[in-house]
This record gives C-alpha cells, structure tokens and sequence, in this order.
C-alpha cells in the first residue's frame, strides 16, 4: 500500500460496522491467517471468549479492541501487558505522526501541525515512565522537536529528518522486545485504527471527523512499516507472519480515499477489525518468544 491514498472521484458506499464472523470457526479447524483465508459472513456472534473477536460499531466493538486502545480520542485503555502497551503507544504515536507528514508533504500545513502535535498531547505520558527507565527519555525531545519543525513550516528535508531522527530512537526500543510482543503491538494498533475509522463516520454515514480518518489511516502506515522490516529479516517465521500482516493492511486500502476523505471507497471499518482478527490468527504461531524480532533496532529514517 502507499504512502498516500488513491486520489479517486469520490464514491461513498458506508456500512454500519457488524460483527466478523467465522474467526472462532478458523481456529477451531486450524486455518491460520498466514493462508490469506478471510472469515466471512455477517450477524453472528464470534465468541466473547475469544480474544480474536472483530466486532466494530463504536460502542459495540470488541473487548480487545477496547483494551488495545489509546488515549485522548475516546479509544479506551491500553492493552493489559505493560510490555504490549508500551510498543502500541509507540505505534500510536508513530501513526500520528506519518499521517502528519504526509499532509505536509501534500501542503496541508494546518492539518500536519495538528496531528504532530498529538503524539505529546494524547500519549506520551503514558510511556514516558518505561521510557526514562530504559534510557530513552530523548523521544520526547525529538517528537517535539518535530512538531516545533512542522509549526515552523520548515522545509520538508528538515522535517523527514526529524522524523527519522524519532523512528529511530523508536527503533532501539522496539528491539529490546521479542517479535511476539512487537506483533502484539501492531495488531493493537490496527483495532484502534478501526474504532478511529468508525468515529469518523456519522449517522449519514458520512464524513463527520476528518482528523479522525486520517489517524486510522496513519496507523495502518505505521503498522505497514514495522511489518516491512519484519518481513525483510531472516527470521523466516516471523518473516510470514509479517506478510500476512502486510496482506491484511493491503485489503483494508478499500475503505480509504485520499487523505481528505475523498475517492471512491467503500467505508467499512469492519474490513479494518477483520484484518487485525486475520493478523492475531497469524500472530498465535509466534508464540511468546523470549529474543528480540531479527533486523530491528536499526533506524528506518523515512
């Protein structure tokens, strides 16, 4: 998927978020979403107890959704494993940040200040204890030396360098962490990209909260860059889990215009919670492996 939305006539066809089902019956015949396999049909419930459940709409989505959430926007809590929210936060942050700097370098200055900002303003105080911990209490100068770059509308060599300057620094922390913990993150990340999508969306079904939009689709750009670099490494498992990662992002592209909410799409967030159902089914073969994912902590610097 690119970096910038498909710029298209615009063609709205939006759903009320249902339930995804057929996930528990996946499991159950041991298709694993490596295979591609979707689960289809809709109206039934997938079963509660299950921690891969998709279900969407706002105040009915999933209990996992619910607790991989972040802050500031009404997403909920975080995941209940420190290390898990931790990555997401980072992710979360991340997210902000990509959609901020592709309305830059699409001249939106106004909406890029915006989502720069939001990094320190909706999260940071929640990882800001595990990152001084760990020695990396400089991530919050360098997001706010970013968002300060963005407010001065530097020129965009400037600002990508900020950015890669943060990712990097992310990067390092990512990597003190096992690959499953890492996979976690992002498939958390994804739900929350999905409880963004359907908050932008209003009764009309409609476009009511823009900013909202282009988060969900900055933390499906963040989720897409980690799962690159996983893919690329030589860690075979983790290398096809990646993929199926960056498979499932691929399809959620259908319910995405441009980043002004403008194109041909059908807005559907249940595509969204369905791939992040298809990415935990993937994740399950990691298992909770004790080393860190091969190839991370080296800085991408985008």
């Amino acid at each position: 998927m690119s970096e910038t939305p498909n710029q298209r006539p615009r063609l709205v066809n939006a759903r009320r978020v249902s339930t995804l089902t057929g996930v528990a019956a996946l499991t159950a015949a041991g298709v694993i979403a490596a295979t591609g396999a979707y689960a289809e049909g809709e109206g039934e419930s997938a079963e509660r107890e299950t921690t891969i459940s998709a279900e969407g709409e706002g105040e009915g989505h999933s209990v996992a959704a619910e607790t991989a959430s972040g802050e500031g926007e009404g997403e909920g809590g975080a995941p209940a494993d420190p290390d898990v929210a931790l990555l997401t936060g980072l992710a979360f942050m991340e997210g902000h940040v990509r959609a901020g700097l592709a309305l830059y370098e699409l001249g939106d200055l106004a909406a890029a200040k915006t989502h720069m900002g939001h990094p320190i303003e909706e999260k940071y105080e929640a990882v800001e204890e595990a990152l001084e911990q760990s020695g990396h209490a400089q991530l919050e100068d360098q997001i706010a030396a970013l968002a300060a770059a963005t407010e001065a509308e530097a020129d965009l060599s400037e600002v990508r360098a900020r950015f890669g300057e943060m990712r990097e620094t992310m990067q390092v922390v990512r990597a003190s962490y096992p690959a499953a913990t890492q996979v976690e993150s992002l498939v958390a990340l994804t739900r929350i990209a999905g409880e963004e999508y359907s908050a932008a969306f209003g009764d009309d079904q409609s476009i009511t909260d823009l900013h909202e939009y282009q988060d969900s689709w900055g933390f499906l750009r963040a989720v897409e860059a980690e799962a690159q670099q996983m893919a690329e490494g030589d860690d075979a498992a983790l290398a096809k889990v990646a993929q199926t990662l960056l498979d499932q992002v691929a399809v959620t592209g259908a319910v995405y215009g441009d980043l002004q909410g403008e194109g041909s799409f059908d807005a559907d967030a249940e595509v969204i919670y369905g791939a992040a159902a298809r990415m935990e089914l993937a994740a399950l073969t990691l298992g909770h492996a004790e080393t860190p994912a091969e190839g991370e902590g080296e800085g991408e610097g985008e």
